[in-house]
């Protein structure tokens, strides 16, 4: 978890989301259920990712549509195993 978004995952209004997007998706991996394995989801993962610019934004840090439920494999895959690339401005660029 990064620094400026600490606050966020451990507040009510997340965890209220999180709870929701799990019942929403069966509490299924969705990438995995795509591809017809039926996987426990363990973690939800925003689509657009939060960065210190949208955090503020409800419909990127709770709206349900940039919300997935995914095991933890599919989540490492949608961020990478990379480290994350920053413009000179410290803004997400991946």
């Amino acid at each position: 978890m990064r620094e400026f978004a600490r606050a966020f995952y451990k507040s009510q209004a997340w965890k209220h989301t999180r709870e929701m997007i799990m019942q929403r998706d069966h509490r299924l991996c969705v990438d995995c259920l795509a591809k017809g394995y039926i996987t426990p989801a363990e973690e939800v993962h925003h689509i657009v990712e939060l960065t210190p610019e949208n955090i503020s934004d409800m419909d990127i840090a709770l709206g349900e549509d940039n919300l997935v439920s995914l095991c933890r494999e599919c989540h490492k895959k949608r961020h990478g195993s990379y480290k994350h690339r920053t413009d000179p401005f410290g803004r997400f660029i991946d």
